[in-house]
């Protein structure tokens, strides 16, 4: 399975902790869920559920916190886009007449946020 996921260009890495934010509804106890778990463990990767609310509400405070403590943050970016297979191309082209890859680039639906 993984040497197949290669063959795409898919990586495969896990979390260390579970946030468990889409259990909580307030974004000051999803910042001491997290910091709590971390303060313990020490390092990690840390799984955030981006859709959820609080999380959303949380992160400002949270990425202050993990400034202040001196952890990093990483992002995981692939270094090519994941391949497309020919069978499902091919299908896409047939049931919707355009490529399976959109042509909107990543930008316009991606915002990166700056220090």
């Amino acid at each position: 399975m993984v040497a197949y996921l290669g063959t795409r260009n898919i990586g495969i890495f896990s979390t260390d902790m579970d946030s468990f934010d889409f259990k909580i509804r307030k974004p000051d106890q999803v910042v001491v869920s997290v910091m709590t778990k971390l303060k313990r463990r020490g390092k990690g990767i840390i799984l955030l559920h981006d859709f959820q609310h609080s999380t959303s509400l949380a992160l400002p405070e949270l990425l202050a916190e993990l400034k202040v403590g001196g952890y990093q943050i990483v992002q995981v970016k692939a270094r090519e886009p994941v391949k497309t297979l020919p069978e499902y191309d091919e299908a896409i082209r047939k049931e919707f007449g355009g490529n399976s890859v959109s042509a909107r680039p990543t930008s316009s639906v991606v915002r990166t946020i700056g220090e």
